[in-house]
């Protein structure tokens, strides 16, 4: 059996392989510190659930053209 491969490939494959093993021995640091994004997770939620008791009882208006009430409404009839 004979190796019929590019000499050319089997270099770029040596380097690629060289490279990626110098890569993979440099640590990386952390992106992310855990206890500070945790800390900004919780600190959102707390704000998110003061917002939404402030808000509370708050009704919006519909958007335009929705109705309000279904038509034949019990309403228009006593009228």
């Amino acid at each position: 059996m004979s190796d019929r491969r590019d000499p050319a490939e089997a270099r770029l494959r040596e380097l690629l392989g060289a490279w990626r093993q110098e890569i993979d021995e440099v640590p990386v640091p952390s992106l992310v510190d855990p206890v500070h994004a945790a800390a900004v997770v919780i600190e959102a939620r707390k704000a998110r659930r003061a917002k939404k008791a402030k808000e509370g009882g708050r009704v919006h208006p519909p958007p335009d053209g929705a109705r309000t009430r279904p038509p034949g409404d019990a309403r228009e009839e006593a009228v």
